[in-house]
């Protein structure tokens, strides 16, 4: 009896396998139907994605390459003295507007006044001298030589006077050049070393600018061209020329140096400031795409192209960049219709797409 349960319950549990199996392999040949061409998976179409179409079409362009610079001064220089001596007046307030020649200081100068003044005393009666000796000389009354040495006196003592003149003035200060003045730094009594600074002077009418861009853009830069900056310092937009690019570049950064000229007429920029810095080409006609529409993977660069109802994947060379817009090379023809809005809806080589008015 025992024999004949244990057999009644082999047969159940092997045809329940049978049963499971023959499931799993309909169920298989089911998937494996439906995933063929012309299945019903296949068959599903894929909804149009709504998109904005917009013409690639041929404009003006500027090529542009930004960098970040330093301002510094037209003319700067540190205020100072070229002798050790005592400061017996100062000419001049912090920041004040100063013109070629002001005197901004005076050091003690009292031994040279003075022997300058003998000097003169003496440079007159070696004049009148000459002269007497000149009257004589005509009349035959004087030797030639006596008149030769009271000329070489009076030439030796005009000389002298020079040299202490050129002493006095370097125990005078004068400002070099046009220009605002800088913090004072020394007061009268002190007694100042040579090099010692007064204080600085800086010719802000108008600006230097230097500034580096990497050395592939050498043949972009040249003398003359145009340059806007910009300082989170101050709201607004400055421009410029560059003046000069540098002869030689750097071995270690590869980078070019170049210098603008800035118009400062306002005095609103400071030496010393860091600026932005756009160099912008010259005006050139070419083929243009919104910025939006360029997708790019690696260094492939492509656009959606818009054709019978499908956007194409087609790859595309680009050139320059301004914000907003790309300049296209090759890749497509004047006119072509582009995807612009819905890019990052698009995937694969071609999808229906659905044309929506911007």
């Amino acid at each position: 009896m025992l024999h004949i349960v244990e057999c009644s319950a082999r047969k159940r549990c092997m045809k329940n396998v049978l049963w499971s199996t023959l499931v799993l392999l309909c169920a298989a040949v089911l998937l494996w139907w439906q995933l063929q061409p012309g299945g019903p998976v296949a068959r599903r179409e894929r909804p149009p994605v709504p998109v904005s179409l917009v013409a690639a079409q041929t404009g003006d362009f500027q090529d542009q390459a930004s960098a970040v610079g330093t301002l510094l001064a037209w003319e700067s220089v540190d205020i100072s003295a070229s002798v050790s001596q005592i400061v017996t007046s100062i000419a001049f307030e912090d920041g004040q507007q100063v013109r070629k020649g002001d005197v901004l200081a005076l050091l003690k100068q009292d031994a040279e006044q003075a022997t300058l003044s003998e000097l003169q005393a003496t440079l007159l009666d070696a004049a009148r001298e000459v002269r007497r000796l000149e009257n004589l000389a005509r009349k035959n009354q004087v030797a030639q030589t006596e008149l030769d040495k009271a000329r070489t006196r009076e030439d030796i003592t005009r000389h002298q006077i020079e040299g202490v003149q050129a002493r006095i003035a370097d125990r005078t200060i004068v400002a070099p050049f046009d220009g605002v003045l800088g913090l004072r730094q020394v007061s009268e009594g002190a007694l100042i070393t040579p090099g010692q600074k007064f204080t600085t002077l800086d010719d802000i009418s108008r600006m230097r600018l230097e500034f580096t861009l990497p050395a592939r853009l050498l043949s972009f830069l040249s003398t003359g061209q145009e340059v806007r900056v910009r300082t989170p310092a101050i709201q607004r937009e400055f421009s410029g020329v560059i003046s000069a690019v540098g002869s030689r570049i750097d071995p270690v950064a590869r980078s070019i140096s170049a210098r603008a000229e800035i118009d400062n007429s306002e005095q609103l920029l400071r030496p010393g400031m860091l600026m932005e810095v756009v160099v912008r080409g010259p005006m050139r006609r070419t083929l243009l795409v919104p910025e939006e529409s360029l997708q790019s993977r690696s260094v492939e660069h492509y656009v959606w192209r818009f054709e019978d109802g499908q956007a194409v994947r087609t790859v595309v060379e680009i050139g320059s960049r301004v914000p907003g817009w790309v300049e296209i090379v090759s890749g497509i023809p004047e006119g072509a219709l582009i995807v612009r809005d819905g890019v990052g809806r698009l995937s694969g080589d071609s999808v229906p797409v659905l044309r929506v008015d911007s």
